[in-house]
């Protein structure tokens, strides 16, 4: 049976006691401009930061760096998504960099990570690599959590239409990623048309016995997906919560419709559980959504991946380059297979040294600019 995602407005929002929260957001921008007239005065400029949908046709995107030091004690809520495989190898090498207690896997994870980034460039892509941390930044909440991870930059960032928002991450240790994030896109965004938008910071509460941060708000781009006009954003009490989600309708204002898609608290993102590589075609984990499938989907073709697949090789979390093109991991052979049964060009290449961490393809990549489609 399916249900409607839960749906929020700015009058639903108001009444919410996020409201108060949402009023501490911070703008950093940008005149009085419209974002219609901001999009067309960014396009004449040749600079714009813009993304409507999950598929549009990629033109410039932030990537993730090799950069990890194993957390000296593993956190309540990895437990729940991480697979029991990597939870052992962190307890094994807890508090090590990788480059020094793994070389093997280091190398290889960097291999990989430099094979996509040839990838995008070779389709003329502009690709902003994340700069590593400073030694400060590393710092940053370290008593509560001294993990170092720059893989998966969707988390601490969300490009709406032209709004660059810096998210409010549910774990402390991940809270230092918008620091770098600032550090190799602010020129870029400085001079393009993006109203930039920070999210108030999370009171650094430890976490409680059910390894709970406090009330948030939190909300992580791993949870987003654009489809146009509506927002959906996954809930699975591991990352993004109904306070994050309240404060994005209220961000975004009446022109955005966000909707609420409660899942499973076995996995950590939306992203984790769905794809949608054009309209009409999605991947999907079913028994993921503990609501049954959303109503958005209704007369999608549906491409079914495992739970054991969505968890241990990130089966949904692809890379979708256009409505025509994506690229997935090349230990997932029948998913790549009902892909390319379905007119899709599908690009293949290895990713089991960065989905270890417990994200993939998706988790990897952020995009600036994907072009508009109807």
């Amino acid at each position: 049976m399916s249900h409607h995602p839960r749906s929020f407005g700015r009058r639903a929002f108001l009444k919410g006691s996020a409201g108060a929260i949402a009023a501490g957001a911070v703008g950093f921008n940008y005149g009085m401009q419209s974002a219609q007239a901001r999009e067309k005065q960014a396009v004449s400029n040749g600079k714009p930061i813009m993304v409507h949908h999950e598929w549009g046709a990629l033109k410039e995107v932030v990537v993730g760096v090799p950069n990890v030091r194993v957390p000296t004690k593993i956190a309540e809520a990895p437990k729940r998504f991480l697979p029991d495989s990597s939870i052992e190898y962190l307890e094994k090498n807890a508090g090590k960099r990788l480059e020094e207690c793994d070389p093997e896997l280091n190398a290889k994870f960097t291999a990989q990570v430099n094979a996509i980034i040839k990838i995008l460039k070779g389709r003329g892509i502009v690709v902003h690599q994340l700069k590593k941390h400073l030694p400060s930044e590393e710092a940053f909440l370290a008593e509560m959590n001294d993990t170092v991870m720059q893989t998966y930059p969707r988390d601490p960032m969300l490009v709406i239409g032209t709004k660059f928002i810096e998210t409010a991450m549910y774990e402390p240790n991940r809270r230092k990623e918008r620091f770098a994030v600032r550090r190799t896109v602010g020129d870029r965004l400085a001079h393009s048309n993006a109203r930039i938008v920070s999210m108030p910071e999370p009171e650094p509460f430890p976490a409680d016995e059910n390894g709970k941060y406090g009330p948030g708000p939190f909300l992580e781009g791993g949870d987003v997906f654009l489809l146009g006009r509506d927002i959906y954003v996954g809930n699975t009490g591991n990352a993004s919560n109904t306070a994050g989600i309240r404060w994005l309708q209220n961000c975004l204002g009446d022109e955005y419709r966000v909707h609420e898609i409660p899942l499973s608290s076995h996995f950590l993102h939306l992203d984790c559980v769905l794809a949608t590589p054009r309209p009409g075609l999605a991947i999907i984990c079913r028994e993921a959504f503990v609501q049954g499938i959303p109503d958005f989907l209704d007369g999608w073709k549906l491409i079914d991946v495992s739970a054991e697949d969505a968890e241990q090789k990130l089966g949904c979390n692809g890379f979708v380059l256009d409505d025509k093109t994506m690229i997935v991991g090349e230990d997932m052979p029948e998913l790549a297979k009902a892909l390319r049964s379905e007119g899709t060009t599908v690009i293949t290449t290895p990713i089991d040294g960065i989905h270890w961490q417990g994200g993939g393809f998706r988790c990897w990549h952020h995009p600036l600019v994907r072009e508009s489609v109807l």
